[in-house]
């Protein structure tokens, strides 16, 4: 009796408890296996704004959380930015997903950099990412991450391994970019079975038909599994409110949200279903720390007005041509022309006389005014 008294104590205190924990690992990798979380170290969309968009982002990439999705895009900002994103997919606490991204503008290259977690005590995984972005003259934007994973399972141990990304963004118009995105290019793989890390591939195309909307369209694969089709809207109404919605075919999902615009800040919000798994909400927040002095660059949290290349505004008496061309309308010869017209000429007194540059006239003149400026700060 007394043997049989010390097994019951010793099945209470120590083989219940290692059997719950588990079981709670095992219901883990269960949902990491069966559906889209971020786990597994996939890069998926950090901001709710991407995901309020279906994941549809590799042809924008004009935030600072572009470093998970298209780093590439980094090169498009400027200034000191950041973003802060934080979900608990399907509300279970075992899959929180928490990220943050920096980015900042040197004379040589953007740089930014990111960390991600995953999971609780029991199932975690941490990544670090140090991205640099650079720009080949006004249209054509490339950059490469260094992505360190770790991953911990308590009673396991843990383990480490290095991955490399890399893409490029294309701007085809002043209103269509395409872009291309690769994860995990050197096939790093963690574990004592080196079990290999996720690959991916993605194909991303922004469309602009109108000066407050956007359309994304997105070929997402992962090489262990089927090819996915990802869309994404975003309309901005009221200069401070922006509308989104998005769909990813593989598994069906939905997805819609709205982010708030604030003098240095955005609030993005997210709402994303799964046909099985239920609801998932997201909530991210933006920053702009500091924005540079560079003319004609753009920030990434202000309503743009076209939203495809970002608001911005330029000084017309200290922009240079690459600066010029950043405005839709104007290309190299006649933003060679108004460079040349100051220098021979002087420092305009007004906007106003731009017209008297050959191909600047009135009605060009009211098109491009939004993104012109006399003021020196």
């Amino acid at each position: 009796m007394t043997i049989l008294l010390l097994f019951h104590m010793k099945v209470k205190q120590i083989i219940f408890p290692c059997c719950v924990k588990i079981g709670v690992i095992g219901c883990c990798f269960l949902l990491l296996i069966s559906s889209p979380t971020s786990a597994s170290f996939e890069l998926k969309g950090s901001s709710a704004r991407a995901q309020a968009m279906g994941l549809a982002y590799v042809g924008l990439a004009n935030t600072p959380d572009a470093i998970f999705l298209n780093s590439s895009g980094l090169a498009q900002l400027n200034g000191i930015a950041c973003s802060i994103y934080y979900t608990r997919p399907y509300g279970l606490r075992e899959l929180s997903y928490g990220s943050i991204a920096a980015t900042a503008h040197t004379p040589v290259a953007k740089i930014a950099v990111g960390a991600i977690q995953f999971g609780n005590e029991l199932y975690g995984e941490q990544s670090l990412l140090f991205a640099i972005s650079r720009s080949l003259r006004h249209n054509l934007f490339y950059g490469a991450n260094l992505h360190y994973m770790k991953l911990h399972i308590a009673g396991y141990g843990s383990d480490f391994s290095f991955a490399v990304d890399a893409g490029f963004l294309m701007k085809l118009s002043e209103r269509l970019t395409w872009g291309f995105f690769a994860t995990n290019i050197n096939r790093a793989s963690i574990g004592q079975i080196k079990d290999q890390l996720p690959q991916t591939v993605s194909f991303g195309m922004s469309f602009s038909p109108h000066d407050d909307l956007i359309l994304n369209f997105d070929i997402f694969k992962d090489v262990a599994f089927p090819m996915e089709l990802r869309v994404g809207a975003e309309y901005l109404i009221l200069r401070r409110l922006a509308l989104r919605s998005g769909i990813i075919n593989e598994p069906p999902q939905f997805a819609f949200g709205f982010g708030f615009f604030f003098p240095g800040a955005r609030v993005d919000y997210a709402l994303t279903t799964h046909q099985s798994l239920g609801m998932s909400h997201h909530l991210s927040l933006q920053l702009q720390v500091k924005s540079s002095k560079s003319p004609g660059a753009p920030t990434p949290l202000e309503p743009p007005k076209s939203q495809s290349s970002m608001e911005f505004k330029i000084n017309i008496n200290s922009a240079d041509e690459q600066a010029w061309q950043r405005i839709p309308g104007i290309g190299p010869k006649l933003a060679r022309r108004i460079v040349e017209y100051r220098n021979q000429v002087g420092q305009f007194h007004s906007i106003e006389e731009l017209c008297q540059v050959k191909g600047i006239g009135p009605s060009k003149l009211e098109r491009i005014k939004p993104y012109l400026t006399l003021d020196q700060n």
